[in-house]
């Protein structure tokens, strides 16, 4: 079903384009997703897209024939859509999909969480390398970034419709998870650190990496059964905090499979 909308007061407008701050997202449930890519991700998910906008002067690709067949489509004009659009240069097509229910804690598997990681393209390129990288999730604490920032959803290119997120998950999840049976590693450097290449990860294992700045707290780092540190040739001091994690999780993931 496709609606016309052409007045800048019509409640849709102002309601997506509210969807760009947090407690938007909250008060309506809803989150926003933009780019021709990301919506088709969005269709094909178990997320429910609740609406798609269109710019008047956007032309569907080929790869949404039959894709909004059952979707409620809105038609706007240019300067409206870009009041909804988070970027500068937007697309032309948008979504919306319902935030998902708050998940109960994983019971075995790879998770890797982040620990007051607040920047929306780092976490957004962590949940992407655990997509690659055949994690089953990503664990954010509650101080980390919201996942359904619209920065941090299209970063993700697709990967956060197919691997479960867990928000505010604080210290005592953590150690709940430790008594079931997960496995901590914790990135940081300490006199007990093993480089990655010497450490193989166990089968429900949980890799933590920290705060942009400071690093993992001091209650995380004491929850590790294992501290590792990647061994580096050059002479950077540290590593990028999405690129660590996508290291760490190769050496889980990747390199010990069989």
């Amino acid at each position: 079903m496709i609606q016309e909308i052409s007045g800048a007061n019509h409640p849709i407008i102002k309601k997506i384009a509210s969807l760009k701050e947090k407690k938007y997202r909250e008060r309506y449930g809803e989150f926003l997703v933009e780019g021709a890519m990301s919506v088709l991700w969005a269709l094909d998910s178990r997320y429910e897209v609740k609406a798609v906008i269109v710019s008047t002067d956007f032309v569907l690709p080929d790869l949404f024939a039959g894709k909004l067949d059952n979707q409620i489509v809105y038609r706007v004009p240019p300067h409206l859509f870009a009041k909804m659009a988070d970027t500068k240069t937007p697309q032309g097509i948008l979504c919306t999909c319902t935030l998902p229910s708050t998940k109960v804690l994983p019971k075995n598997g790879l998770y890797i969480y982040c620990d007051r990681v607040r920047d929306p393209g780092n976490v957004g390129s962590i949940i992407r390398s655990a997509d690659a990288m055949g994690f089953n999730g990503v664990l954010l604490s509650p101080e980390s970034v919201d996942p359904f920032n619209p920065k941090l959803v299209r970063s993700t290119m697709g990967s956060l419709f197919h691997v479960d997120i867990y928000t505010d998950v604080d210290y005592d999840a953590l150690c709940a998870l430790q008594k079931q049976g997960f496995s901590f590693a914790v990135s940081a450097l300490t006199d007990d650190s093993i480089p990655s290449t010497e450490w193989s990860a166990k089968e429900n294992t949980i890799i933590a990496v920290g705060n942009e700045a400071g690093g993992v707290s001091a209650e995380t780092l004491s929850l590790a059964d294992v501290v590792v540190k990647i061994p580096m040739a050059g002479s950077a001091e540290s590593l990028n905090v999405a690129a660590a994690a996508a290291i760490l999780m190769y050496e889980a993931g990747m390199k010990n499979r069989k």
